[in-house]
C-alpha cells in the first residue's frame, strides 16, 4: 500500500513538472563536414512552448569559425570572441521559432572543430540555462587555403580581439574611398528633461574612444542608447554601464531592462577605422526610454570625427552636447524646473564681420536682469573665429562661455525671448548647420532656464 501511494506521489509530481514547468528544447543543425573557405547556412530550432522575456542564445565556435547572423527572429546579433549571441528582450510568441545563421569556415582552418552552445532564459525570477548538443565539423581541402577565394567576412566584429587595438588585416591597404557625406542631425532633449551627450577621443590615427553621457534624472526602467557608426568601422565595448552591449553592422546598442539608479550614466566604446580611407566620418544616436508608459526619445544628434592626420587637429570639436528644448518646458524627469548655473569667464570674439546680423545692439559691462541669447556650439576645446568660417561658414559675432565643464560659443544679447527666437531660426534658414542652435537665457549673469527667465519677466513663449 505505502509503495502504490509513494508511486502515485511520483506520477503526480512528473505531471505537474510536465504541465507547469517550460521545457526548452533547442536543435542546432551543424554540418558534418564543411570545405576550407566555404560557408554555410546553419539553422537554431528553439521549441520554448509559452517562455517569454528576456533569452539568450549563444554559440561558442573555435578559432577558424565564424558566424553572421541571418534570421534573428527581432534578436540583437553579435560575434566576438568565438561568441555568436543572439539577445531577446522579449521572446517571439510563437512556441517554436528558428534561427539562421552562415556559419564560415575561414581558408587556414583545418583539422575537427568542435561546437557547442547555450540558451539562456529567466523563468520565475530565475535565470537557467540549457546546454546544446555539443557536435564537431571536420574541415577538409586544407590544401586549398591559399587560392584567390576569399575568407567570409563577418559583417560586425570576426576575429579580432575585442581587446587589440592594433590595425586589423596586419597591414592590410587602406581604402582610397572618399567617406560617404552623412546628413548631420542635431541633438534634442527629450521629454522628462533627458539630455544625452556625445565626446570623440582620437587614441590613434585609426582608432578612437567613444564616450556618450546620457542624463536621465531619476528615470528608471527600460533603456536603449542606439548608435550609427560609418560604415566599415568596427565597435569594441569599453564601459557599458550594466547595460547589453551588442552590435550589428553599423548600429551600436546599449539596453538596460532596468535603468541604474545613478542620474548620470556613461558609456565607453572604442571605434577602429579598419581598411576606411583618410577622411571625415560622422556618427548619430539617441537615446530612447519609458516615461509614464510612452516611449520617449532623446537624440544625442550628430558627432563628426576625421581618420588619419587630422584625426588630433579636429579633437578639439569632435563633441557634442545636449541641446536644451527651445520652449518654456525645460524641467527635469520629476517634471521640476532646472536649477540655475553659473556663468563664468565670457570672451568677446569680435574679429570677424556679421554673416547674420542679430537685430539687439550690443552692449558692454556687466549683464544686469533677464537677457537671451543663441548657443550655437559647444566643445572641449577652444575655437576661433577662422573654424567658424570654415565649418558653418559663419562670420558673425559670438562670446565663449565655461560652463558646466563644456565651451559654450553663444551669440546675441536680446531683452526679449522672440527676438532670439527669431536669430535662432535666422541661423537656421541661413544653412550654417550649426550643432543647434538654440535659445539661453541668464538673470545677472546668472545661466537659467527659458521657463525661469519668461517668468521673471513677465514675457510669452512664442513658437
Amino acid at each position: 500500500m505505502i509503495k502504490t501511494i509513494t508511486l502515485l506521489n511520483l506520477l503526480g509530481i512528473l505531471l505537474f513538472k510536465a504541465i507547469f514547468l517550460t521545457n526548452v528544447v533547442v536543435t542546432h543543425e551543424a554540418p558534418a563536414t564543411m570545405q576550407a573557405g566555404s560557408e554555410v547556412k546553419v539553422t537554431v530550432t528553439v521549441d520554448k512552448g509559452p517562455l517569454s522575456g528576456f533569452a539568450k542564445l549563444q554559440i561558442d565556435l573555435p578559432e577558424g569559425l565564424t558566424a553572421t547572423a541571418i534570421e534573428t527572429k527581432g534578436a540583437s546579433f553579435t560575434f566576438a570572441d568565438g561568441k555568436a549571441k543572439f539577445i531577446w528582450m522579449a521572446l517571439p510568441s510563437q512556441p517554436q521559432f528558428k534561427v539562421t545563421y552562415t556559419l564560415g569556415a575561414t581558408a587556414t582552418a583545418t583539422g575537427s572543430l568542435p561546437i557547442t552552445g547555450k540558451f539562456s532564459y529567466i523563468e520565475d525570477n530565475e535565470r537557467k540555462t540549457e546546454d546544446i548538443n555539443s557536435t564537431t565539423v571536420t574541415i577538409t581541402g586544407g590544401a586549398v587555403a591559399h587560392d584567390a577565394s576569399p575568407a567570409p567576412i563577418n559583417s560586425t566584429i570576426t576575429a579580432t580581439n575585442a581587446n587589440d587595438l592594433t590595425s586589423a588585416g596586419g597591414g592590410a591597404p587602406i581604402s582610397t574611398e572618399a567617406p560617404v557625406a552623412e546628413p548631420s542631425v542635431p541633438p534634442q532633449q527629450g521629454v522628462g528633461g533627458v539630455l544625452g551627450a556625445r565626446i570623440i577621443t582620437p587614441v590613434t590615427e585609426r582608432e578612437m574612444l567613444v564616450e556618450v553621457t546620457i542624463q536621465k534624472a531619476d528615470l528608471r526602467g527600460f533603456g536603449k542608447l542606439t548608435e550609427t557608426i560609418p560604415a566599415g568601422f568596427t565597435a569594441l565595448e569599453k564601459n557599458s554601464a550594466e547595460a547589453i552591449f551588442t552590435t550589428q553592422d553599423r548600429i551600436v546598442k546599449f539596453v538596460w531592462l532596468n535603468l541604474p539608479a545613478a542620474k548620470e550614466l556613461k558609456v565607453i566604446y572604442k571605434l577602429r577605422a579598419n581598411d576606411q580611407a583618410d577622411g571625415n566620418y560622422t556618427i548619430n544616436g539617441d537615446f530612447g526610454y519609458l516615461l509614464n508608459d510612452e516611449t520617449q526619445r532623446a537624440v544625442i544628434g550628430s558627432t563628426e570625427f576625421a581618420v588619419g592626420p587630422k584625426a588630433f587637429a579636429q579633437q578639439a570639436v569632435a563633441t557634442t552636447e545636449p541641446t536644451k528644448q527651445d520652449d518654456a518646458t525645460q524641467t527635469t524627469a520629476k517634471g521640476e524646473p532646472s536649477k540655475p548655473t553659473k556663468q563664468t569667464d565670457v570672451v568677446a570674439r569680435n574679429d570677424r564681420p556679421k554673416a547674420s546680423k542679430p537685430t539687439a545692439t550690443k552692449v558692454s559691462g556687466p549683464e544686469t536682469g533677464v537677457i537671451y541669447k543663441v548657443q550655437i556650439m559647444a566643445a572641449h576645446r577652444e575655437v576661433g573665429s577662422a573654424y567658424f568660417n570654415s565649418q558653418f561658414r559663419y562670420s558673425g559675432d559670438f562670446s565663449i562661455e565655461h560652463h558646466e565643464g563644456w565651451i559654450k560659443y553663444v551669440t546675441g544679447r536680446y531683452g526679449q525671448y522672440r527676438e532670439a527666437r527669431d536669430q535662432r531660426q535666422n541661423f537656421i534658414a541661413a544653412g550654417h548647420n550649426f550643432r543647434g542652435p538654440f535659445v539661453t537665457a541668464y538673470n545677472n549673469g546668472d545661466r537659467i532656464t527659458v521657463q525661469e527667465a519668461l517668468m521673471l519677466s513677465n514675457q510669452k513663449w512664442a513658437q
